[in-house]
């Protein structure tokens, strides 16, 4: 019975697996791309974004067959060896996930920061900063609202960020 169940489980695994796999490149990629500061040739090696993120990928996948080669063992060894790998690379999965989203969402915060430029103007003794006066109001930006309750929650807790 517990063989069926695991045998059940293991193509819901494979599937949140290539997702998982397909969103972690995809984001090694993004982070690979931005741009950082006063840098005019990215030095590409094995420790840059994207190429860390296809050999952590690919260890992924690697402890992903050995776990389910173990689980389709008939031992009782196998099925703990199994389950426990597989649990150590879905866990591995999230982990991966939630630090690219991080560092993805440090660096667009970071950039945004230092894309408000202020013009100083003056001697070295005075400088004048010029800036939008303090009572000028925001420009209204009218967008559309999404029509996801999930989507318009997630835009408005980054909105107060």
């Amino acid at each position: 019975m517990m063989n069926e169940i695991l045998l059940l489980l293991l193509p819901i695994v494979g599937v949140f697996a290539i997702g998982c796999s397909i969103a972690l490149l995809a984001l090694g990629k993004m982070i690979d791309r931005f741009p950082t500061d006063d840098e005019e040739k990215r030095e590409r090696s094995l420790a840059s974004p994207i190429e860390s993120t296809k050999i952590a990928v690919l260890i992924f996948w690697i402890v992903f067959i050995i776990g389910i080669w173990a689980l389709l063992q008939e031992t009782r060894f196998g099925l703990i060896l199994g389950i426990t790998a597989i649990f150590a690379v879905c866990l591995f999965m999230f982990t991966a996930l939630g630090f690219s989203f991080a560092v993805l969402s440090t660096m667009r915060s970071r950039s945004r920061r230092m894309e408000k430029p202020v013009l100083q103007v003056g001697t070295a003794d005075e400088i004048v900063t010029i800036s939008k006066p303090a009572y000028e109001k925001p420009a209204i930006v009218s967008r559309k609202r999404p029509n996801n309750f999930l989507t318009g929650m997630m835009l408005d807790v980054m909105k107060k960020e």
